[in-house]
């Protein structure tokens, strides 16, 4: 191989090597952002995901000094690229991102033997790889006598890159945490507020009695917890309840089951607890046989376990907490053992549970996510201290769901304004939708009839077909046909637009853009050959990108998302749910808020 064959392939080696870099940066950068409390769901990564599971656990931080490895992952890769940029790399860099590389496995082995694939991290440790491959071509096309550290000048810069990110990010990182703090300070006062206070009465506080409890019967502080035994923040917040019982005869704790596991809980879809059920069903064995004591030595045991345990080891475990393994395991295994914990579960659902732990101090909902995770003892103090035990009556399910969209906080959406459809209605329904997805239509058809009977809405829908859903087609098609309703809008106004949009809600099957652009001009009167050139133009994408950096601001990966009075309606369909009588509440609490703020003429 001459000398211009070794630097050409040398030179498409080191752009790849840069692209490679640069998407390691994106992907670091935007767990950086996520850190930050900037982004606060990444699109597709909930609550307990992958992503979430990486980001937020014992892997997402390094120990002791508790700084998020984003930062270092973004600061590493950002001083890489510099360096790529500035020269090509040499055997110094090549022993550096060998090192870097390694650390790139051993997360990628963690997200394996964890099972929390998470989308952000693969990308970034993706593009290192894609890097370090390049990197290790290069330094075999050098002579051997070649340079074998870095240039000054490369040195320098990429070391300033890698330290003022650092500094940057550590001025940051504070202020974004005091902000986020004082935010949830507030909200949580207000939590606290409503615990000292309100009313009692009969309708749904039977949903929190309990077969276990911990501590007096006729303690002035009840704690009703409903819990999982394989859920970490479960874990957190039972040893935080231990040690308040141990110091106060003031407070009692019941104990209710909601594992997240089909075999025992209905309501739930995945079995994202796979051990969960048989744990609650070993608590209430525990408590069928000895009682109080036996219940809590079980209780203890289960979460010091996690909530795991095999059918081989499980014999020796109950002899040494006290029981006989034969009676414990056929008590554990009775039909009215289970039905216990099925009754807890659908008490938990008609509550209106979607996350454990779910806890409830005198009848209110504690909201334990708002604080640090350690205001439970100050919280549970307040309420001793308040002069009154009586409990208040918790919301039921449908009044909960009402009450997470009441009390969710008011996000502005800079571009709806300019973007709403149908009716003139002062109360604005935003729906964020995938014209391939059924519970899209359902959410439009919902809305739609709302108005025929005289709702006082407008009605915008917003584009998110952005994250394919099994079948790559049809996230092609959604694409494609989310593409057409702003081309036609952008050729034919508002009035091409409503058409083009409702012949997408109607349309289904695989299409190709082309026959998705001829059906559309059909229904609009456009030219084909027009609407499908501005499928692809830059205006139009301009309008999807702005649909789905709004969309990420609604909190929810699902879809569609729904907004009202610029409030994110958290669940609207499902099982128990009904929607239509949701809404109307909804929209009858958004117009008489909206009215309260509207001056009157008269």
């Amino acid at each position: 191989m001459n000398d211009t064959q070794t630097k050409t392939g040398m030179c498409a080696q080191r752009i790849v090597g840069i692209l490679g870099l640069l998407t390691a940066v994106i992907g670091s950068l935007v767990l950086v952002l996520v850190a930050l409390g900037f982004i606060e769901q990444l699109p597709g990564c909930g609550p307990n995901s992958g992503c979430d599971k990486v980001t937020s656990g014992v892997w997402g931080r390094i120990p002791l000094i508790e700084w998020p490895v984003s930062f270092v992952g973004f600061a590493y890769f950002s001083g890489l690229l510099v360096a790529w940029v500035l020269d090509a790399p040499g055997r110094g860099l090549r022993n550096l991102m060998r090192l870097g590389m390694l650390a790139s496995i051993m997360f990628v082995v963690v997200m394996i033997t964890e099972g929390a694939f998470c989308r952000w991290c693969a990308t970034a440790h993706a593009g290192n790889l894609i890097a370090w491959i390049c990197c290790e071509l290069i330094v075999r096309r050098q002579p051997a006598d070649g340079p074998r550290g870095l240039s000054k000048r490369v040195y320098y810069s990429s070391a300033s890159v890698f330290m003022g990110l650092t500094v940057v990010l550590a001025i940051i990182l504070p202020l974004r945490q005091g902000m986020i703090e004082s935010r949830n300070a507030k909200e949580l006062a207000t939590n606290q507020a409503e615990i000292m206070q309100g009313n009692s009465d009969e309708s749904t506080l039977g949903r929190l009695s309990s077969r276990n409890v911990l501590g007096p019967e006729d303690a002035k502080v009840k704690v009703v917890m409903f819990t999982d035994y394989q859920c970490p923040d479960c874990k957190r917040f039972e040893a935080q309840a231990e040690n308040i019982l141990r110091k106060r005869n003031d407070v009692s704790f019941a104990i209710k089951h909601y594992p997240f596991c089909p075999d025992c809980n209905p309501n739930v879809k995945a079995n994202r607890h796979p051990n969960a059920c048989w744990a609650a069903r070993a608590a209430e064995a525990a408590r069928i046989l000895q009682g109080e004591a036996g219940l809590e030595r079980m209780h203890n045991w289960l979460f010091k376990n996690k909530g795991s345990f095999t059918q081989a080891s499980f014999s020796n475990s109950l002899t040494q907490l006290g029981f006989d393994p034969q009676t414990f395991i056929q008590t554990m295994n009775l039909p009215q053992t289970l039905a216990d914990v099925k009754t807890d579960a659908v008490d938990g659902f008609e509550l209106g549970i979607y996350f454990t732990p779910m806890i409830f101090i005198n009848g209110v909902e504690y909201k334990w996510y708002l604080g640090s995770g350690n205001t439970m003892e100050k919280t549970i103090d307040m309420a001793a201290r308040s002069g009154s035990s009586e409990q208040v009556v918790p919301p039921s399910r449908m009044e909960r769901l009402f009450l997470d969209w009441k009390t969710g906080r008011s996000k502005r959406f800079p571009a709806v304004n300019k973007s709403s459809w149908y009716g003139d209605g002062p109360i604005e329904v935003l729906i964020y939708g995938d014209y391939q997805h059924a519970t899209t239509l359902t959410a439009e058809k919902l809305v739609r009839e709302l108005m025929r009977e005289g709702q006082p809405l407008k009605l915008t829908f917003r584009h998110t077909p952005f994250e394919p859903k099994g079948d790559l087609w049809n996230y092609e098609v959604s694409l494609n046909m989310a593409k057409a309703v702003e081309a036609s809008r952008l050729l034919g106004g508002d009035e091409a637009r409503w058409k083009a949009h409702d012949w997408a809600i109607r349309a289904s099957g695989n299409m190709s853009a082309m026959t998705i652009a001829s059906r559309m001009a059909q229904e609009t009167g456009l030219e084909a050959s027009a609407l499908r050139a501005m499928m692809d133009s830059a205006e139009v994408k301009a309008r999807l990108d702005s649909d789905d950096a709004d969309k990420k601001r609604t909190w929810k990966a699902t879809y569609p998302s729904i907004v009202i009075d610029n409030r994110h309606v958290m669940r609207w369909n499902g099982n128990g749910i009904d929607s239509k009588a949701l809404l109307l509440r909804i929209i009858e609490d958004a117009s008489a808020s909206k009215a309260r703020r509207t001056p009157s003429n008269g």
